[in-house]
């Protein structure tokens, strides 16, 4: 069984992932690394792996940097890596953020002088130990760590709960970014896709990319597609520490100003935008049964006016919508059957409460990643929660975490070696699913490891217990003195 020794294991290597690890690696000198995802490609994950030029950005490039202090770092990459010409305001492919997102973990290993290993493994378990983690491959082979850091991104969306749908139904694809999902589909047929927000429109693009000319439905409880971006000035910051505690008080706040900001002539976006660089405190200002207030009520139409398509992809759907390619239902899905060549869906009317029906060729399942951690089809999410490592946050949107990300066990104690970055930080942020987000996720999870390398090696020059162990990756050549290990 062979066994690797390292300062930190990152699992997960989209982009949180990569980008920490970039952090990490700029921040601590030798530093010994490894990340594991079962991708070969740094950087990409479901965001940044598509293959298809047509899916874009849905930020523009001016606020795509990886780094928080470098603002135009990937608008000026991006000129001297694709196009000269790129603008502030460009919407660039997901494609090329995937090679920009790789460059910098490259760039970031060249000048650290520590062991980087980029590892094409999934964890099944961790053991804690009281001076480290034994991180266990499903190949047998074990990791050495005194950190883990979960970058695992997004989940597949939860099943869908409806009568007549099984494992067994072929017409049925659970996972939109599954291989399957888009084959073998008769160019001139019909699919159904099940959500209508971000996941259903790159879903409905790449189907038209590919040369699909049959019927696109989209169908969600609400009937609603992500608003586009256009082009906005700024508004004034308008929440405070007095601004409302209620869902309602804020509800009514933010209306004021979007009526304020129509008499002014400017864009309503602008007044969503605003809110962005508090909107983390503002969640975390709320008392958890207003935080359930406003996930019942106000979450879609919030998630469909805050995370916005690229103009072009606002303009290409609005074509299907108006050529008759495609079709918006708003309802819930009540029955699913299969036929030899169609699946036959059933879904009452959200207005009208009528009774309807669609047979298609293929069915979709677009409703955006799974949340809660009890229910997710992840090994690995399962074993800590059975280890009591974790626990789930108490709205399970991710994991209950501490402000710096380490993971609350099932005693509500933080951990001092395991930490989260991302979406698995939900619960606690509410916002953090975005670049602008996670970068600053990752700028201050660097730092705070940072200060604690820096304060274990001080303590270990003046003889106190903290040294941190040699990073060589040969286990066996070192000698284990767990009494100065980092955390004791």
């Amino acid at each position: 069984m062979t066994e690797f020794k390292f300062n930190v294991v990152v699992v997960g290597g989209g982009f949180s992932g990569a980008v920490l690890a970039a952090q990490l690696l700029r921040r601590i000198p030798n530093l010994s690394i490894a990340v594991l995802d079962k991708e070969s490609a740094p950087g990409r994950g479901i965001a940044y792996g598509t293959q298809h030029s047509c899916h874009l950005l849905n930020v523009p490039a001016s606020g795509m940097s990886a780094f928080p202090d470098q603002p135009d770092h990937f608008l000026f990459w991006a000129r001297a890596n694709h196009d000269p010409s790129v603008q502030p305001g460009s919407f660039l492919p997901r494609l090329l953020y995937g090679r920009y997102v790789a460059s910098l973990l490259e760039e970031a290993v060249q000048h650290n002088a520590g062991n980087f290993q980029w590892l094409q493994h999934e964890v099944s378990s961790f053991a804690v130990e009281p001076s480290r983690i034994i991180v266990q491959l499903k190949d047998g082979s074990i990791l050495v760590t005194q950190f883990v850091i979960l970058a695992v991104g997004n989940f597949p969306p939860p099943n869908l709960n409806v009568r007549g749908l099984s494992d067994h139904c072929k017409r049925y694809v659970p996972h939109p970014w599954s291989h399957e999902a888009l084959q073998d589909i008769p160019q001139n047929g019909s699919v159904l896709l099940i959500g209508s927000g971000l996941t259903a429109v790159d879903v409905a693009l790449a189907l038209k990319s590919q040369g699909f000319a049959g019927h696109i439905h989209m169908l969600s409880r609400r009937g609603l597609l992500p608003q586009p971006h256009r082009p906005k000035g700024r508004w004034p910051q308008f929440w405070n520490e007095q601004s409302p505690r209620t869902t309602c008080g804020l509800l009514h706040l933010v209306r004021t100003q979007l009526r304020s900001a129509a008499d002014s002539d400017e864009d309503w976006r602008s007044v969503i935008d605003a809110l962005r660089p508090v909107t983390q405190q503002i969640w975390q200002s709320l008392p958890i049964e207003e935080r359930r207030r406003f996930l019942r009520h106000l979450r879609p139409y919030w998630d469909a006016n805050r995370h916005r398509m690229a103009p072009e992809i606002g303009d290409a759907i609005t074509g299907l919508l108006r050529d008759g390619k495609a079709t918006l239902h708003s309802g819930r899905v009540t029955n699913y059957r299969e036929f030899r060549d169609r699946a036959e869906i059933s879904f009452r009317a959200r207005k009208t409460h009528a009774k309807q029906v669609l047979r298609v060729d293929r069915v979709i399942n677009c409703a955006g990643p799974e949340t809660d951690c009890r229910r997710m089809d992840a090994p690995l999410i399962k074993r800590l929660l059975a280890q009591r490592i974790a626990r789930p946050d108490p709205l399970f949107l991710g994991l209950d975490l501490d402000a710096n990300g380490a993971l609350i066990d099932s005693s509500g104690k933080p951990s001092p070696s395991i930490y989260a970055i991302g979406p698995a930080r939900k619960g606690l942020l509410w916002e953090t699913t975005a670049v602008p987000e996670i970068r600053e996720q990752a700028s201050q999870l660097a730092a705070h490891l940072a200060r604690r390398f820096t304060a274990a090696s001080h303590a270990s020059e003046h003889g106190l217990h903290g040294e941190l162990p040699r990073t060589d990756c040969n286990l066996a050549a070192q000698e284990e003195d767990e009494s100065n290990e980092l955390w004791r």
